[in-house]
């Protein structure tokens, strides 16, 4: 159903046809638990996940638990500095980006409408193009996240967040949580 949701609102067009009773309860229903947030990152997240339902909608849950969907979010607790959509340890992520030839933690990227900008081409305008550290952008983030919990370990491998797997690891539980917090 969440991996459902998210596909369903992002590739939502709104054409008068589409407009029944089921159509739009089907809005309301998938909009109650896919926050404003989470729908920013949804393309990335199709891209890497959306596969398997499965995955995309664990994917979904781990981020909304983690970092609520805010790919700046930083958390200090233990002096570890988790950060980004699943939030990241420094040792994790280097881990990872030199298994795969990516970019290391606090690594600067230029990022081009959020993605990896690696054309040899000077640009005439700045629009698009942000320069960010690439444990903060949401291309990296969800790649990283994919590699560790898809490849990495083998499929459907989400271990390395299970200390909030109390809070992502029933659906209904979950769904339940997201609506609290947004009423």
């Amino acid at each position: 159903m969440i991996a459902e949701c998210l596909i369903f609102l992002y590739t939502l067009v709104p054409v008068e046809q589409n407009l029944t009773f089921n159509f739009i309860d089907q809005y309301r229903q998938c909009n109650q638990i896919i926050s404003d947030e989470i729908k920013e990152h949804a393309d990335i997240l199709i891209e890497y996940f959306g596969e398997d339902h499965k995955q995309l909608s664990t994917a979904v849950k781990v981020i909304w638990c983690e970092s609520r969907g805010v790919e700046t979010a930083v958390r200090t607790a233990e002096g570890n500095y988790d950060t980004g959509l699943f939030q990241f340890v420094s040792w994790t992520w280097n881990w990872v980006a030199e298994k795969y030839d990516l970019p290391m933690w606090n690594e600067w990227v230029v990022m081009k409408n959020d993605r990896p900008y690696t054309d040899q081409v000077v640009s005439k305008t700045s629009y698009g193009f942000t320069f960010q550290k690439a444990q903060y952008t949401e291309y990296f983030n969800i790649k990283f996240g994919y590699l560790l919990s898809q490849d990495i370990y083998g499929r459907s491998q989400w271990k390395d967040w299970s200390s909030s797997e109390w809070c992502w690891g029933n659906t209904q539980s979950w769904i339940k949580k997201v609506k609290q917090e947004r009423d």
